[in-house]
């Protein structure tokens, strides 16, 4: 029997976008840089200084909940095309995303919520809704939309602080360039009849990006939706965040804090000396705990009117909560899970083992066949070429149509420090509009996304596998070899289960044999 079949395989366990940059350069700072400042009082009063720059939130603390020393704090970070108050009516918080730093829980979490979500509330006398969240912001600016998110989630909120698109380009020249791990081809040219938004031709597979190709990977807008984009916002949030190091931050802070400070309109309990300490004494504890992405899930509605918003639930909303205040660590290493075993928890009625899953049990099909033909399209590679054997059943790989609006499979070279290595990436739409599994080929030993796995390793059909994963959901699952890395990358708002990712991996087969 071929020893890749799959019974063989042991169980396993245009501008609006653009302020969704400054926020994560923001993040960066407090949750990567920021925790050593608290090493010289001077570095955090040359950051106070930075932040009154940028002017005071007005009705913040009528909002806000102060938090003790020690205590976990949630913070509300808004993008908007320009601030509330400054003589536009049409002003909009177009990110909306709640970050929450707690020592004690296993991971730092992040909210994204969609602009689009439907909501109604009063204001100075007047009821407004059915509107779109983002329109608490024109009626009442930074205070009214942290007062909104609030009471519909039942979280209490330390601070505020809204970051204007402005400052996005000067934050990525700042930072500089991050390695990515682009999922598929982001591709759009104006023309007649066609949208009008930025022009844009970022090819899929991992790669270093700089200024204004990083620009337009985070603020593309076509063929996905908000929540899409809000995963990939996130992803590429966790990405700058494992490569921008404290000591880059330490070697000259006020260059980095100067530009994010005068772009960002803070509450005013935030321009305090003892506040900030207070937030980057508790980010030390958890500057090394994993950044956990948390999304609603809601539905598309049109109403009568013809504006579409976007529909949750009650349930969805009390979800949301828990795992933004209380997030799931990573599953326990295998040793935790056989003690589990050995106690009976796992097995079937009366302690009977649960019968093995197969490949179909777990909605995988064998497509062997169709990526080996798609694995040969490449042409020539300077190493091993691996292609999955299983695909999520219903699957099939991204059409080869590498002309003028295509791109896959794609062979190419990516910059590391030892120089140009070559790389391929294979594409499996999966899941709904944008959302792709990618399948990455990689002559790189040690890539950054490839470092500090999980605990939790798994060998699949004899390939040992390392793990990353995102909460309980595996994000990346990768594979080395003396010549090359090769890995799975779930999709952006990971359609596959752990099962598939792992036996996915397991069932890559060397092109050629």
């Amino acid at each position: 029997m071929d020893a890749n079949a799959p019974d063989r395989f042991p169980a396993p366990g245009q501008r609006r976008s653009w302020a969704r940059f400054v926020l994560a350069a923001v993040i960066v700072v407090v949750l990567t840089a920021g925790a050593t400042a608290t090493a010289g009082l001077l570095n955090v009063q040359s950051f106070v200084d930075d932040l009154r720059a940028g002017g005071t939130i007005s009705g913040a603390e009528a909002v806000i909940s102060r938090a003790d020393a020690g205590e976990p704090q949630t913070l509300l970070l808004i993008g908007s095309d320009h601030r509330y108050g400054t003589g536009a009516g049409d002003a909009r918080s177009d990110t909306m995303m709640l970050v929450r730093i707690d020592p004690d829980a296993p991971a730092t979490t992040v909210l994204s919520i969609p602009r689009d979500l439907m909501v109604s509330f009063s204001w100075r006398g007047a009821a407004y809704g059915p509107v779109k969240l983002n329109e608490t912001y024109t009626v009442g600016g930074e205070a009214l939309t942290a007062r909104v998110i609030s009471r519909l989630l039942g979280i209490r909120i330390n601070h505020i602080a809204n970051v204007e698109f402005r400052g996005f380009r000067e934050a990525i020249d700042t930072i500089g360039c991050v390695y990515v791990d682009v999922d598929h081809r982001y591709w759009h040219r104006n023309g007649p009849g066609t949208d009008q938004y930025a022009e844009i031709d970022v090819n899929p597979g991992y790669q270093l990006m700089c200024g204004e190709r990083a620009l337009d990977y985070v603020r593309y807008r076509h063929l996905d939706n908000d929540l899409v984009r809000g995963a990939r916002q996130q992803d590429f949030l966790r990405q700058v965040r494992s490569q921008y190091s404290a000591d880059r931050f330490l070697d000259d802070p006020h260059q980095l804090t100067s530009v994010i400070g005068r772009r960002m309109h803070t509450d005013a309990d935030l321009q305090s000396v003892s506040s900030l300490l207070k937030l980057l004494r508790l980010v030390a504890f958890s500057a090394r705990r994993p950044i956990q992405q948390v999304a609603l899930e809601p539905t598309d509605y049109r109403a009568p009117d013809g504006i579409q918003y976007l529909q949750t639930t009650a349930a969805d909303l009390r979800r949301v909560r828990a795992e933004l205040l209380d997030p799931d660590d990573a599953p326990a290493p295998p040793a935790a899970r056989a003690a589990r075993r050995r106690g009976g928890r796992r097995g079937g009625r009366r302690g009977r083992p649960a019968s093995a899953p197969t490949a179909a049990s777990l909605g995988l099909a064998d497509m062997a066949e169709t990526g080996k033909q798609y694995a040969i399209s490449l042409g020539p590679v300077t190493f091993p070429v691996y292609y999955p054997r299983l695909l999520p059943a219903g699957a099939t790989y991204a059409p080869d149509n590498r002309g003028a609006e295509g791109g896959y499979p794609i062979v190419y070279r990516t910059k590391t420090p030892a120089g140009m290595k070559a790389a391929y990436r294979l594409v499996i739409p999966y899941g709904g509009p944008g959302n792709y599994v990618g399948v990455q080929g990689l002559r790189w030993s040690d890539p950054p996304i490839l470092r500090n796995p999980s605990s939790d390793h798994r060998t699949v059909n004899g390939k040992k596998l390392d793990l990353w994963y995102d909460g309980t959901k595996l994000r990346l699952v990768a594979w080395r070899t003396p010549q090359a890395v090769y890995w799975i990358s779930n999709t952006l708002q990971k359609r596959l289960s752990n099962d598939q990712m792992l036996w996915m991996a397991g069932s890559l087969t060397r092109l050629g044999r």
